[in-house]
């Protein structure tokens, strides 16, 4: 699966913020359910939104409170992605 750049970006921005011992299965997790995503949406490239869609999902529940601050950080509207945080 191709990846688009911005996606790859964005990528790297949220394992920068990632615990080292954990880094790598994060990315790996967040890699194989982006990838997913973007196939049973018949697309073949995966793309920010797509990578942030992964990102919620694998988010805990208990810890989902804390991404708006977090996509605020990286530059994104919490208020474009609610529907994800809901």
């Amino acid at each position: 699966m191709n990846w688009n750049d911005a996606a790859e970006d964005f990528l790297n921005q949220v394992l920068a913020q990632t615990p080292r011992p954990v880094r790598e299965k994060t990315e790996a997790e967040l890699r194989a359910t982006a990838e997913g995503m973007a196939e049973e949406d018949g697309k073949n490239r995966v793309g920010v939104e797509t990578v942030i869609g992964a990102w919620v999902r694998l988010t805990p529940e208990t810890l989902r409170g804390d991404l708006p601050r977090q996509m605020e950080r990286f530059g994104l509207d919490p208020d474009e992605y609610r529907r994800l945080l809901e």
